[in-house]
């Protein structure tokens, strides 16, 4: 999966659901995409943030572009909305500590923040650069193929929106069993909102629920066979 940075829940659903955990930081960068946006509460409301990007192109892969270091923005949104959130100030210091990070590469500060929710949180990660593992002229489902068969997975986890990105055949022909993530967002208190927004940042379900609690939302998912 391409790197994001604070994603929602349903992302650390799929990691959770792994073995082994491939961010995709050698694919071309993605505007406008969930790489280095996504949505929070803002005064009760969703409110997409976005973290500014130094000339962002889809020409360039993820692991070449540099977050632009403007963070301070986002750091008082988030201190103005959630100062109030139960677990304030435990996750307000984890988001900082890698907003101000000095490595600004876009794939290796979202990966970042993503295993630093697992650490968070207690949990393992284990989880490797796709770029560590080069195939030249491989792209989609064939790249995906042969980092399956460089950790001879027998199992390739996937959320449910990339179901059509994927011949089935194609991995029963490789050994390799195609299996989707299919989450669940149990709604729980978000403060100055009207009622529940699901599908926001996992900072909001971090700021509104405790360790443990986040833990058992990661593990309530089920794998659904292609």
């Amino acid at each position: 999966m391409q790197p994001y940075f604070m994603p929602y829940l349903g992302y650390f659903q799929l990691a959770r659901s792994c073995d082994q955990f491939v961010f995709l930081d050698d694919v071309n960068f993605i505007r406008r995409g969930f790489i280095n946006r996504n949505r929070i509460l803002l005064d009760g409301k969703p409110f997409a943030f976005s973290l500014p990007v130094i000339r962002a192109s889809q020409n360039r892969p993820i692991n070449r572009h540099s977050f632009a270091g403007a963070m301070e923005l986002f750091l008082e949104q988030l201190r103005h909305t959630y100062r109030r959130a139960p677990f304030y100030g435990p996750v307000f210091r984890l988001v900082e500590s890698l907003c101000l990070e000095p490595d600004m590469n876009v794939a290796r500060k979202a990966a970042a923040s993503v295993a630093a929710v697992f650490a968070y949180l207690g949990l393992p990660l284990n989880y490797s650069f796709a770029s560590s593992h080069p195939a030249e002229g491989l792209g989609g489902e064939c790249r995906i193929l042969d980092i399956c068969r460089r950790f001879d997975a027998t199992a390739y986890h996937n959320a449910p929106g990339g179901r059509h990105l994927y011949d089935v055949a194609a991995f029963r022909a490789a050994g390799v069993c195609l299996r989707f993530v299919k989450g669940s967002f149990p709604a729980y208190g978000q403060p100055g909102a009207e009622t529940f927004v699901p599908g926001l940042s996992i900072i909001d379900v971090l700021m509104n629920n405790a360790p443990e609690r986040v833990s058992r939302m990661l593990d309530d998912y089920v794998l659904e066979h292609a």
